[in-house]
């Protein structure tokens, strides 16, 4: 009897185990019967047919930033000595492949997204928006509540602040039948030019 006990007990353990682990890879198989939900990390088959870079290679080379600059920035000296946190803004995007910029513009926000999400990283980063488009929407605002208030917004001291700017290259053989990708994105500071992060991923197509 408490031989058939112990094995009922452990046929609900493995039973349990097994099931805790189809649910753990759940988010790698399609979700929704109608919706047509995919894991984003999955390459389809229009993927696999497109000239342009790698869509799941974009969204792990963001996840691999973004881990990398969350263990490191710690010991950036520039960042760690600083007596304040230091400033970070979205920065300009060059582009030389045939992918569209709003595709590196996705990675570049799930990027600061993802950082955003840091304990360690926010402990020493002040993310902010652009000067321009803060400064429209200050006046925009005070357009319709004018108290005679100076229409800008905060400006912060140029040492402190680094821009997240990011390169994207490419090379084709055999009018596009092998793709070569180089992305980078690098920290900079804004007065000093100084790269004081940087992080890159190379990938390789085949149509």
């Amino acid at each position: 009897m408490f031989a058939a006990r112990t094995s009922m007990f452990v046929a609900t353990i493995v039973g349990a185990g097994m099931l805790a682990g189809c649910q753990s890879t759940a988010p790698n198989r399609s979700v929704g019967e109608s919706g047509g939900r995919i894991n984003p990390y999955s390459t389809t088959a229009a993927d696999r047919a497109s000239g342009q870079a790698s869509a799941p290679a974009l969204w792990e080379f963001s996840d691999q930033v973004a881990e990398s600059l969350a263990q490191r920035i710690a010991g950036i000296p520039e960042i760690a000595q600083s007596p304040d946190r230091v400033v970070v803004e979205l920065g300009n995007l060059s582009n030389g492949t045939d992918t569209p910029t709003q595709d590196f513009e996705l990675i570049q926000r799930r990027l600061r997204s993802k950082l955003l999400t840091s304990d360690v990283v926010a402990n020493r980063v002040r993310f902010v928006e652009s000067i321009d488009d803060m400064d429209a929407e200050y006046r925009r605002v005070q357009a319709t509540n004018n108290n005679g208030m100076n229409p800008l917004t905060d400006r912060y001291d140029p040492r402190s602040i680094y821009v997240l700017r990011g390169d994207f290259l490419e090379s084709s053989r055999r009018g596009g039948e092998t793709r070569r990708y180089f992305f980078e994105f690098r920290l900079t500071n804004l007065q000093t030019r100084t790269i004081v992060f940087n992080d890159s991923f190379d990938l390789a197509q085949v149509r």
